[in-house]
């Protein structure tokens, strides 16, 4: 914030000014200022155990000048000084400033000889310059003749260490010399070479004309930031409060009001912190207050409650009058302004945070009137404050901890603020220990997606997401989000996968409302919201992305680098949008074929080819320069089926979207059942219906390893708005041809007037997901799977936090968000109708899929891991049946019988009944199956089967198995699937029947199916023939035929097994018997 440059004074002294000092010394009688000095230059580079001699002049009583002592050994292993003295050795000092060097030392050194102390070593330190030549020579002969080590240090050793040491400041204390010529530097801190770094960058590129074109924000936020380096600087006031008004005026004129309120906030600060410039502070309040007293953010209003106690201080400091100030006027208007945002209960943590800083206006208030005594209301309110609170992520709980803080100094002691202070304090310890275990378990989540465990990662991120909806771990929730996102893609959980990214991008563009910086949004996390639309296909909304990308990306460009990189990512989308594009069905391009302009002005041209070469403009692409003239046809129509096969590999949908007509679909599928939303398309109902399905995908998400009973293979939903009273969408289940179908009705418009009604749609969200479940599956162990799922993973919490589709896409969009492509074509833009026959027909994709009746035929047991469902996708399942559980259930299907002509009166096909216990749930199951495959079930698509011999020991019965015929339904590798089928078992006394039934049928190759109404075994039938549908195809055969994965195998039971014709002594039932006797065993161990 403040600068962390230094100003250090430093001595000017040269070394050949010092040199000359030392040389006068013994002239100037200066033994002992030279004996000072060389003491400490030797205990600096010699030996820290240094201790000098105290006596007269040259040596005193002791013969030396110094010597060392002993120290313990750990002391010495802490000395760095180079051939400092070992523990126990002893040293001796002689320092001389006499001219005749070569005398003294010999002097000296006999008379420390003399002393017989048993020194190790002595050194001679002298003011004179001492050739090496002579030093060595008289070195030696000490060694030589008294057996005597002897360095001498001279004044070149003197200097050296001086100058090239860092060591001028012991010259000048303990000389004298060089007083007066200090001179102050400068030293730049880290921090400030940084800024002034930064600055440099910021001013050349807001003085080049070049920059900044259509990029007002950027310009904005760039002279603002020059501004506040300046002041981090400690530039001079007029040149800071330049900088301010710089960027004032240009976010003013450019009407960036956000920005214009920012810098105005800023230099008010400024002003009074830096500067204590009180008048200005007070004109720049007046300026804010133009700016934030009408806004609906409590942000902003915090701008005037903090800078409005500094003009205060002004006034009881007498640096500027009461008049002026407008201290109780200001006061009343800020406090009006706080009230009506505290009313606005809709936005419980905009409104508690307005409530919160009217409560310390007022207190501001009553401490400058001396009233600190009636604080205690205010204190009891603000506890209440704090406690409403508890829950709402985002309220400042932080700052409002510092700022109480700061005030108890000032404040009478009450047991009233004590209680606040405590509530503030707790609230805080709980939100740090939840915020921390948050974040450790978000980054156990990116290691197990980094491992293909999306599953278990979902697990993780559920756990941590909800728990980081705090203000002081923001970045965090956008971490934490953007992985689940990718985790729930992974997982082939589509809606869940946009709706997380939609949260992040919502959180991001918050942030950016508060502070106006376009810094606030990273770029990585509208792609990654781009990226979830592109595999949901739906181009207005892949359109919204990308424009919204590139605008921040342009905002935040300052360097080549930036630039170069939106370049890139203008190309990546344009590759990715157009291998969207070519998979559109031929039919519709006469409805789009306007579209190619808007590509171009989307700034995704290239795009555009991939829409006007299969409608037959290959002449035009070469006219533009997209196609080059020297290409062949045969290469162009080469490179497009390239182009084409990248959709397929990035896992793009099989045609794109582009919600042209006033409903739209949206699907899914979980846990294998095929969801669809039809729903108006406004933004309310998609809103809804976009809601449904990522909370209905995220509370599923992990329940792939659980034991779930598929109900039904498809089910749709229809949403639409409707008069009616209240905010609370309305979900109903009806029964339409045979087939549950839920209706959603909602009000126009979703708007919320307080928390309670805002908490009101994921209350109803919640019980509406959990009905739409259980139309499709149950879980085979409920009570097991309901602790998993939402007591250890916090099921609810992920599906439900993050669901407020509706809302986040109000406060991103407003009223314009294009929801057809129609609102993205202008005009004036060219039309391209289509030229007939197609230029250019699609590559078939290769398939390797095979029938589920050709998979199921394999042999043996599946190999180990083949069903590994931790790493296994929503999109790779697929429950496969007509079979609606939960009716033929209620209708209760009893018998089996059979309607034929007898003899050889042979009118009418045979008819084959289903007898069922209950009227009515009988007829509802016949017009679903109607419905589904049509009066005549020509493809055979529903599968009848007759087994007989069931039983060894009832020869006579069969069992009659109704359910989707598997040879008609493709899978691919790597994809599984799901069936229900009904089965009943039938045990008549005489085969007339059935065999008369299978004649006819022979006859006519074809039968009726029909319902019929059988209360009970003694009852008469009732056929319901005007339910009958047509059949062609009907499977008999004998049960000893049964293979392993045989589907037929349902019909086998081990304490009973089929009957076995003597010559089939190896019959394939046998295997498929033991298969089944092995999968009983792995069930009971």
């Amino acid at each position: 914030m403040f600068s962390d440059s230094s100003v250090e004074s430093e001595s000017c002294l040269t070394r050949e000014v010092l040199s000359y000092h030392l040389e006068t010394l013994t002239s100037q009688k200066q033994e002992a200022t030279f004996e000072a000095f060389a003491h400490r230059m030797c205990e600096k580079f010699v030996a820290p155990n240094l201790r000098p001699q105290t006596g007269p002049t040259g040596g005193g009583d002791g013969k030396t000048d110094a010597e060392t002592y002993p120290v313990a050994e750990e002391i010495a292993l802490r000395w760095f000084v180079p051939g400092s003295p070992k523990t126990g050795e002893r040293f001796a000092f002689a320092f001389s400033a006499k001219k005749d060097w070569r005398a003294k030392v010999k002097s000296d050194v006999k008379s420390i000889a003399s002393t017989s102390r048993d020194y190790d070593h002595i050194y001679f330190v002298t003011n004179q310059f001492v050739p090496a030549k002579d030093s060595a020579s008289v070195q030696d002969d000490f060694k030589k003749q008294d057996r005597i080590s002897v360095t001498i240090l001279d004044r070149t050793w003197l200097l050296d260490r001086v100058f090239d040491h860092h060591s001028l400041n012991i010259a000048v204390e303990e000389l004298g010399v060089g007083n007066g010529t200090e001179r102050q530097t400068k030293k730049v801190g880290p921090r400030d070479y940084e800024r002034q770094q930064e600055l440099n960058e910021l001013e050349r590129a807001i003085q080049d004309g070049t920059k900044y074109q259509g990029q007002p924000h950027a310009l904005a936020e760039d002279t603002l930031r020059a501004a506040i380096l300046a002041r981090g600087l400690q530039r001079l006031a007029h040149e800071v409060n330049a900088l301010f008004d710089r960027a004032v005026r240009i976010a003013r004129d450019r009407k960036l009001e956000i920005h214009e309120l920012a810098a105005t906030y800023d230099w008010a600060w400024t002003s009074y912190f830096w500067f204590e410039d009180h008048v200005r502070t007070n004109e720049l309040y007046a300026e804010i207050e133009r700016l934030a007293l009408t806004s609906e953010e409590s942000t902003d209003l915090e701008r005037l409650n903090n800078i409005l106690p500094l003009l205060r201080m002004s006034v009881a400091s007498n640096n500027l009058s009461k008049e002026d100030a407008k201290l109780d006027e200001r006061t009343k208007v800020l406090m009006d302004a706080l009230e009506r945002l505290s009313f606005m209960t809709s936005r419980p943590n905009n409104a508690l945070h307005a409530k919160a800083l009217l409560l310390m206006t007022r207190m501001t208030a009553r401490l400058a009137a001396d009233r600190s005594d009636s604080l205690v209301d205010i204190w009891k309110e603000f506890t209440v404050v704090i406690r409403d609170a508890e829950g709402l992520g985002t309220f400042p709980f932080l700052s409002i901890a510092n700022a109480l803080g700061e005030i108890g100094e000032h404040v009478p002691e009450s047991t009233e603020f004590d209680t606040l202070y405590e509530a503030v304090t707790d609230t805080l310890a709980g939100r740090s220990g939840e915020g921390e275990a948050a974040t450790k378990n978000v980054q156990r989540a990116y290691q197990k997606l980094h491992k293909g465990l999306t599953h278990e990662a979902i697990r993780w991120f559920g756990r941590a997401a909800h728990l980081l909806i705090k203000e002081e771990y923001e970045d965090e929730l956008i971490n934490a989000l953007i992985g689940s996102s990718f985790a729930y893609q992974e997982t082939g959980l589509l809606w869940a996968a946009r709706n997380f990214a939609l949260a992040a991008l919502s959180g991001q563009l918050q942030a950016l409302r508060r502070s106006g910086s376009i810094s606030d949004v990273n770029p990585a996390v509208i792609r990654r919201y781009f990226y979830s639309e592109l595999k949901l296909g739906r181009l207005p909304q892949i359109f919204t992305a990308h424009e919204l990308e590139l605008i921040v990306r342009n905002a935040r460009a300052r360097t080549d680098g930036d630039h170069k990189k939106i370049a890139e990512v203008e190309m990546d989308h344009a590759g990715m949008i157009g291998a969207l594009l070519l998979r559109t069905p031929s039919q519709e391009f006469a409805a789009i074929c306007r579209l190619p302009d808007a590509l171009e002005r989307l700034g995704i041209s290239f795009a555009r080819a991939a829409l006007l070469y299969p409608m037959g403009y290959e002449d035009v692409l070469r006219t533009e320069g997209y196609i080059p003239a020297e290409e062949t046809p045969e290469g162009v129509t080469s490179f497009f089926n390239d182009w084409y096969a990248q959709g397929a590999k990035a896992g793009l949908p099989d045609k794109p979207d582009y919600a042209l007509c006033e409903r739209v679909f949206l699907k899914s599928r979980v846990l294998g059942c095929e969801i669809t939303l039809e729903t108006a398309n406004n933004l309310t109902s998609t809103g809804i219906a976009e809601a449904i399905l990522g909370a209905l995908e995220a509370l599923l998400a992990t329940s792939l390893n659980h034991r779930m009973l598929p109900l039904l293979d498809r089910l749709t939903i229809r949403v639409y708005p409707a008069e009616m009273p209240g905010v609370v969408p309305k979900l109903e289940f009806v029964d339409e041809g045979g087939e549950p179908v839920g209706l959603v009705t909602h009000p126009k418009l979703l708007v919320f007037k307080d928390r309670e009604e805002v908490l009101t749609f994921p209350n109803w969200l919640r019980d509406s997901v959990l009905s739409i479940m259980l139309k499709f599956a149950m879980p085979a162990e409920h009570e097991a799977w309901g602790k998993v799922v939402f007591e250890d993973e916090s099921a609810f919490a992920r599906s439900l936090t993050f669901s407020n589709i509706p809302v986040m896409l109000g406060n991103l969009f407003g009223e314009k968000c294009a929801l057809s492509i129609n609102d993205w074509i202008e005009s004036d833009d060219r039309s391209y109708p289509p030229k007939k026959p197609a230029a250019w027909i699609p590559p078939e994709e290769p398939s390797d899929a095979k029938t589920l009746g050709e998979s199921l035929r394999g042999e043996g047991d599946p190999p180990e891991g083949f069903f590994d469902t931790e790493r296994l996708r929503h999109s790779d399942i697929k429950v496969v049946s007509p079979i609606d559980v939960v009716k033929w259930d209620a209708a209760r299907w009893d018998a089996a019988l059979f309607m034929f002509s007898p003899g050889d009166v042979q009118h009418y096909p045979p008819v084959l009944g289903l007898a069922y216990k209950n009227r009515e749930p009988a007829r509802s199951i016949f017009e679903g199956l109607i419905k589904r495959f049509g009066q005549d079930d020509v493809e055979n698509a529903l599968r009848i089967a007759i087994v007989r011999g069931i039983s060894a020991k009832s020869p006579l019965a069969y069992a009659v198995i109704v359910g989707p015929n598997m040879d008609k339904i493709s899978l691919r590798p790597g994809k599984f699937f799901a069936s229900a089928s009904r089965i009943q078992t039938m045990s008549p006394s005489s085969p007339k029947n059935l065999d008369g039934f299978l004649e006819s049928f022979q006859l006519h190759k074809r039968y009726l199916l029909v319902p019929a109404h059988l209360p009970t075994r003694e009852s008469t039938p009732e056929p319901m023939l005007d339910l009958a549908l047509g059949k062609h195809n009907l499977t008999v055969r004998e049960a000893w035929e049964i293979d392993e994965n045989d589907p037929d195998g349902m019909v086998l039971d081990l304490d009973d097994p089929p009957f076995i014709p003597p010559d089939q002594p190896n019959a394939p039932v046998m295997r498929a018997l033991e298969q089944r006797r092995r999968i009983r065993m792995r069930g009971q161990s």
